[in-house]
C-alpha cells in the first residue's frame, strides 16, 4: 500500500536535507578531501566507489544553486553508508568541527526517518508519489490526457468556455432578482454525429440548489453575432420534458470539425425566496475544454453582505451525496479565484483577447451600468468534463 506524505511530512524532509548538504559540502571542502574525485575518496578512504559518488556529487553543484530539496534525502547513501564515510574520513585527518556537524545532520536524518517510520528507500518512494500528485506539469500532462479522452469520445472539444453574469435585486412585482448574462465558446468543434452544442445559462442561488422553472422568467437568447464565427449558427429552441427550455447551437452552415466561435446572451428574472446564508453560483463544464472562465458581477448592494470564494466539484454525483455533503464531490486541484474589482477594467483574461470588450458588450446590450457591479472570476487549465466550477457566497 502506498505511503502519502503531507507537506508537513516534505518540509520537514527539506530542513534535513538543507542540513545535510550544508554539512557534507564543508567536509568535502576541507583538508584532506578538498579537490577530490570519486574514485580518488574511494581509493584513499576505502569506502565504497558508488557511496563515494552519490555525496562527492554535492562539490560539483554551482556555488549559485539552489539548495536540494527533500529528493537529496534519496539520493545520498544510507545511515549506515554517511555514518562510514565520516569515520574513514576521521581517520584520513578531516578537521573534527566540521565532522561533529555533519555527525549531527545524519542523526537528524535517521530521527528524521524513524519519526515518519520509513525506510530511506520507502521515503523515496512516497517522495515520488508526492511529487505526482502535487507536481503542475505532470498533473497538466494528465488533464490534457483526460481532454483528449474526452473529445475522441465526445466529438465535442472547445478551446476555451466562458461564463460571464451580472446579478442585481429588483422589485419587479412577483421577483426578487435579475441577470444578464452571456455564454459561449472558442474554437468549439463538432464533428461526426456528435450532439448539437447546448448554451446553458446556470443559476443556482439558494443552499446549492437549482433554481426551477417555476422560479424563473427568462428571456429568449440571443447570439452575439459581432463574437460569433461566420456563417453565423443558429439558437434553436428546444423544450425538454414538457417543461424545460434548452437553447441549442446548430452548426448546421459550419463543416463537420471546422472550429468557431459562438456567443450567446440573455436577460433573467428570478424569485428565490429564502436564499439562505448558504448560497452558489454554478457554471458545469459541459464539453471538454482547454480552458474555463467564469465571470460573476455581483451588484454592489449584495457584494457588501457577501464574502466571496471559488470551488470546483465533481458533477452528477448528487445521487450519491446530499447537497449539503459538497464535501464528497470536491475535486483536489482547486480553481484560481480572484477580484476582478469595480466596472470592466479588470476584466481581461489572457485566453481570449476579446474578453473585456465582450465583458462590456453584454452591459451595454442590456443597459445596466457596470459600476454598480464588483467582478469575482473563477478559472481553470483543463477542468476535468462534467466538473462544475462555483462562486460560493456566504452571508457575513
Amino acid at each position: 500500500m502506498p505511503t502519502f506524505l503531507t507537506d508537513r511530512t516534505v518540509q520537514s524532509a527539506e530542513a534535513v536535507a538543507s542540513q545535510l548538504h550544508g554539512a557534507l559540502s564543508k567536509v568535502l571542502a576541507s583538508p584532506p578531501l578538498s579537490g577530490c574525485k570519486a574514485a580518488t575518496l574511494a581509493t584513499d578512504l576505502g569506502v565504497g566507489r558508488m557511496t563515494c559518488q552519490r555525496i562527492a556529487k554535492l562539490s560539483r553543484l554551482p556555488a549559485d544553486a539552489e539548495a536540494p530539496g527533500a529528493e537529496l534525502l534519496a539520493e545520498l547513501p544510507g545511515i549506515a553508508g554517511l555514518r562510514e564515510f565520516l569515520n574513514a574520513a576521521r581517520r584520513a585527518g578531516s578537521p573534527r568541527a566540521e565532522l561533529d556537524e555533519a555527525n549531527t545532520a545524519v542523526d537528524a536524518f535517521e530521527s528524521f526517518l524513524r519519526e515518519v517510520n520509513l525506510s530511506q528507500s520507502r521515503f523515496a518512494s512516497a517522495l515520488a508519489l508526492f511529487h505526482e500528485t502535487t507536481d503542475n506539469d505532470l498533473l497538466r500532462g494528465r488533464r490534457e490526457r483526460l481532454f483528449d479522452a474526452a473529445a475522441a469520445v465526445t466529438g465535442q472539444s472547445a478551446e476555451v468556455t466562458i461564463s460571464m453574469m451580472a446579478i442585481a435585486p429588483t422589485h419587479e412585482e412577483e421577483f426578487n432578482f435579475k441577470q444578464i448574462a452571456v455564454r459561449g465558446y472558442t474554437q468549439m468543434r463538432a464533428s461526426g454525429s456528435a450532439m448539437p452544442i447546448r448554451l446553458p445559462i446556470n443559476m443556482a442561488y439558494s443552499n446549492f440548489r437549482n433554481v426551477t422553472s417555476e422560479e424563473a422568467a427568462r428571456q429568449p437568447q440571443r447570439l452575439v453575432e459581432s463574437f460569433c464565427t461566420r456563417p453565423l449558427p443558429s439558437i434553436d429552441s428546444r423544450v425538454i420534458k414538457s417543461e424545460h427550455l434548452a437553447h441549442i447551437i446548430n452548426p448546421e452552415h459550419i463543416p463537420a470539425g471546422e472550429p468557431f466561435d459562438c456567443f450567446a446572451t440573455q436577460h433573467n428574472l428570478w424569485k428565490i425566496t429564502g436564499p439562505g446564508k448558504h448560497k452558489a453560483i454554478w457554471l458545469y463544464v459541459d464539453y471538454p475544454t482547454r480552458h474555463v472562465t467564469f465571470d460573476l458581477h455581483l451588484h454592489r448592494s449584495m457584494e457588501e453582505r457577501n464574502d466571496l470564494s471559488g470551488d470546483c466539484h465533481l458533477w452528477g454525483t448528487s445521487l450519491l451525496a446530499p447537497p449539503e455533503d459538497l464535501w464528497m464531490t470536491r475535486l483536489a486541484d482547486q480553481v484560481r479565484f480572484s477580484r476582478l474589482g469595480p466596472g470592466t477594467s479588470g476584466s481581461a483574461s489572457k485566453v481570449y483577447q476579446r474578453h473585456q470588450e465582450l465583458t462590456s458588450h453584454m452591459f451595454e446590450f442590456h443597459g445596466w451600468d457596470p459600476d454598480e457591479f464588483i467582478g469575482f472570476r473563477c478559472e481553470m487549465d483543463m477542468p476535468i468534463w462534467r466538473s462544475g466550477l462555483c462562486v460560493v457566497l456566504m452571508e457575513r
